[in-house]
């Protein structure tokens, strides 16, 4: 996935109180400058899955069509934007 401004615009890092954090889809933290989905449980292997891979395309896929339902509540009109 090449850098989409919707998705970074809506699962991009957020600054809070002078700290940027991550934010997440599907239980996955959402990294643009790594272009990967991580997921750390307490009690497995940490995964890690690339945008570009199969399973990160599937992502990242679905992360642009729940973004751009987020812009379409926001500003009150559909908005298409093909990836």
């Amino acid at each position: 996935m090449d850098g989409c401004w919707i998705c970074e615009g809506v699962y991009g890092p957020k600054e809070i109180n002078g700290v940027r954090q991550l934010q997440t889809f599907k239980g996955y933290t959402v990294d643009f400058r790594l272009q990967q989905f991580r997921k750390i449980p307490l009690d497995a292997w940490p995964e890690f899955i690339e945008f570009d891979s199969p399973e990160g395309e599937r992502l990242c896929y679905e992360m642009h069509e729940e973004a751009t339902k987020r812009l379409n509540d926001k500003v009150g009109k559909e908005v298409f934007i093909n990836i």
